[in-house]
């Protein structure tokens, strides 16, 4: 199970990486811009993770 939430909650951070380092060995530009909403994709993904350990433990008590 929770293998599952960290793979579902970072599913966009890894797939923001993917696509700049595409774009990245293409050299076009924009590959900065995939690696930004990766960080930020990152953090939501941080995030998600809080709420779920913290919907976990409400669920305990």
């Amino acid at each position: 199970m929770l293998a599952w939430v960290l793979l579902v909650a970072n599913m966009p951070t890894i797939v923001c990486t993917i696509c700049s380092a595409f774009l990245a060995y293409k050299e076009r530009p924009q590959w900065v811009w995939f690696a930004g909403l990766a960080v930020l994709a990152g953090i939501g993904g941080l995030l998600t993770l809080g709420v779920v350990h913290a919907q976990q433990l409400a669920w305990r008590a």
